[in-house]
């Protein structure tokens, strides 16, 4: 099991590093870890607060006709306009009970990128209504890598940012 998930961990990298390859400045792509390309950049850390204007439910990134982990996200409206905020697996999300809502305010920290020509942030941490989750250490890498699926947060369970 650690090996598929790792397996789905450099899957998950390079799919959503591919994008940015294609565009000038792409977010700072580099090698680390083992993981291939990636798209986290330490050197594009920033920090964005804003109201929740949406709940994203992103593209798997699994292979398979659409079968791999679901990734979560939110778009936050932020001074310099709305930014779309990468956090994580939703299986990850619901183990640690994180949750966000549409009219919330959330600053998150991490890598700012452009993908498909869109300003987004790949985030190492957010904090909503007193709540800090760390999803990423400072180099990008996730804190869920070789968890597995955890307890109760499988395929299936319903979302609980929603």
């Amino acid at each position: 099991m650690k090996k598929i998930m790792g397996l789905m961990v450099i899957l998950t990298a390079l799919a959503l590093a591919c994008p940015a390859l294609a565009q000038p400045g792409g977010g700072g792509l580099g090698m680390g870890g083992g993981m291939g390309g990636r798209l986290y950049n330490p050197q594009t850390v920033t920090t964005v607060t804003g109201p929740v204007e949406k709940l994203e439910d992103l593209p798997s990134m699994g292979m398979g006709g659409g079968r791999g982990m679901q990734y979560r996200g939110v778009t936050l409206k932020t001074d310099q306009g709305s930014i779309l905020v990468h956090l994580g697996p939703a299986w990850y999300l619901d183990e640690k009970k994180f949750v966000v809502k549409v009219g919330d305010t959330l600053e998150a920290t991490g890598s700012k990128v452009t993908l498909n020509n869109q300003p987004a942030l790949i985030a190492r941490e957010v904090k909503v209504k007193g709540t800090t989750l760390k999803l990423r250490d400072d180099q990008g890498l996730p804190v869920w890598r070789g968890m597995g699926r955890g307890s109760g947060g499988g395929p299936g369970k319903g979302p609980a940012s929603r």
